[in-house]
């Protein structure tokens, strides 16, 4: 019931794929012989401790916890409940962990090694690097989105993926349009990128439209490269390099890159399509000090007194 709400209410298919895991592998499992009227905050901090022993992390049973509040709570407006005992019960505490981002030479070394196996998801990954999108939004990507005279990107959908193959697209996370600018370096790199898809695609007699798929392995971009391809792509390839990162990281590299070199927060947010810059302030909080020592030095040096 709540679940066939949650997609009625324009819940994007994603997260209904996220909820319904829960509810087959957890939820049911776990909770479902105990009737809504009996169920109490012990019975659900039980069930945290069981899934903490078992070695599940913090942030995945904080998780299953928003879950089945958000349940309870339609159940409570819906009079199903009289209380949501989930706001009684405690989950376990989630620690903030310091992103760690790669660094330039390892983004390169990811980049060169990509473009020896497959050129295409190398692009994407400079893309990725450039602009801080995240996986779906390049995915999604049409050249059409490019605006070549102005240098400016436009990031408006997003990928998504279901079982069985099936593919679609939606909205960005905010339901944002970001229009992002590139230079030359990334205006160029698009231009060979564009080249080549339409060598390829001439050498089979076949022509490339408007607004065909920039990084697809249709010959005439007829549909995106899945999310899930790029994500195991790139760990294959930081496997073999041997460096410990993954393909979100590269949107971490791009923003703490730009804080790095002293561009504003709210640029910053802005680019990568966080709703608010507080959000970008406490996920990249760590860059900042390094920040203010040279803001500092800075002040210093304009202050210094005669000698």
């Amino acid at each position: 019931m709540w679940l066939e709400h949650c997609e009625s209410i324009g819940h994007s298919p994603t997260t209904m794929r996220k909820y319904r895991q829960l509810a087959e592998s957890v939820i049911r499992p776990e909770l479902g012989r105990i009737r809504l009227s009996r169920l109490t905050a012990r019975h659900l901090d039980q069930l945290y401790g069981t899934m903490t022993a078992k070695g599940n992390k913090p942030l995945t049973v904080r998780r299953l916890h928003t879950v089945i509040g958000a349940m309870l709570s339609q159940g409570e407006r819906w009079d199903l409940v009289t209380t949501n005992v989930a706001r009684k019960a405690r989950p376990p505490a989630v620690h903030a962990e310091q992103i760690q981002a790669p660094d330039v030479q390892q983004v390169r070394a990811i980049i060169a090694a990509a473009d020896q196996k497959e050129p295409t998801i190398a692009a994407l990954l400079f893309v990725g690097a450039l602009t801080g999108a995240r996986r779906g939004e390049l995915c999604a990507l049409r050249w059409s989105d490019l605006d070549w005279n102005a240098g400016v990107l436009t990031i408006a959908r997003s990928v998504y993926e279901l079982q069985g193959g099936i593919w679609g697209e939606k909205a960005t996370k905010r339901h944002q349009v970001r229009r992002l600018s590139l230079d030359e370096v990334g205006l160029e790199l698009l231009r060979r990128h564009r080249h080549e898809v339409e060598r390829l695609a001439a050498d089979l007699e076949l022509e490339v439209r408007p607004d065909a798929f920039m990084f697809s392995r249709s010959p005439v971009g007829a549909e995106p490269i899945r999310p899930e391809i790029v994500t195991k792509f790139m760990a294959a390839v930081v496997k073999k390099l041997g460096i410990s990162t993954h393909l979100h990281a590269l949107r971490h590299f791009s923003a703490t890159e730009l804080i790095a070199q002293g561009h504003d927060v709210r640029t910053v947010a802005g680019r990568l399509g966080h709703a608010d810059a507080s959000i970008t302030l406490r996920v990249y909080s760590h860059v900042l000090p390094e920040r203010d020592k040279e803001a500092a030095a800075a002040l210093g040096r304009r202050l210094a007194l005669p000698r």
